[in-house]
């Protein structure tokens, strides 16, 4: 998972917000064509085109609008922007896995699901080289993190092969990591955690970023 900073809201969620009236008051259901369309593609662009929640590359014909508050519980949040986000998946053929914001559907404990747009995301989750996350090891946080895997089934065979080409790709030979200089290493993760010149992240940074990390911090356990 990776931190989503949030912006301004797009003017068409603005403009049709500010319709209300004492007659009318706004809702999700009646918020439609270009309204919507333009509020999923500026989610989609905030996010650098990944899922809110498993980091894969989203576009808009397959991902939707997920509330991450859900609308069943948060009426009152069903509009605001703060508590919408773009998660993968649209329409899902047979027999084929959900995750994420489907997998997730109308489930929220404030307590329990690890949140996107809380800085410390990352955090919560470790990773293996076949692609396979874990909940930290650190105590305070391992026990959302390993409700938010199993809620959003962050660790289905489908995800966990993406993870797991994204870091076959990357180690592009033996020893790739600890070749590195540590000047590397930093040139990297600033790499992996910006976006490139079409405004898009890798998918499934998070995992690489993880495991630069890992390597910087197990030379300087070494160092000390």
């Amino acid at each position: 998972m990776k931190y989503i900073a949030k912006t301004n809201e797009p003017e068409a969620l603005a403009n049709f917000k500010a319709q209300a009236n004492e007659d009318w008051h706004p809702s999700y259901e009646e918020l439609r064509g270009q309204d919507k369309q333009q509020l999923h593609h500026h989610l989609i662009t905030e996010q650098g085109h990944i899922c809110c929640y498993c980091g894969e590359r989203i576009v808009q014909a397959d991902s939707h609008i997920e509330h991450f508050q859900p609308q069943t519980d948060y009426r009152h949040l069903e509009l605001d922007y703060f508590n919408l986000l773009a998660s993968c998946q649209q329409k899902i053929p047979k027999k084929h896995p959900i995750h994420c914001g489907m997998g997730k559907s109308d489930w929220f404990d404030e307590e329990l699901l690890v949140s996107p747009l809380i800085g410390d995301c990352a955090d919560f989750f470790e990773y293996t080289d076949i692609g396979e996350i874990l909940p930290t090891r650190r105590i305070d946080k391992a026990v959302a993190a390993t409700e938010t895997i199993e809620r959003l089934r962050l660790n289905i065979p489908k995800l966990q092969a993406g993870r797991e080409g994204v870091i076959d790709s990357f180690y592009d030979e033996p020893n790739f990591l600890s070749s590195l200089s540590d000047d590397e290493i930093d040139k990297l993760i600033h790499y992996y955690s910006c976006t490139d010149e079409e405004g898009q992240h890798q998918p499934y940074c998070q995992v690489i970023i993880y495991l630069l990390k890992q390597e910087k911090m197990y030379r300087n356990h070494l160092g000390d």
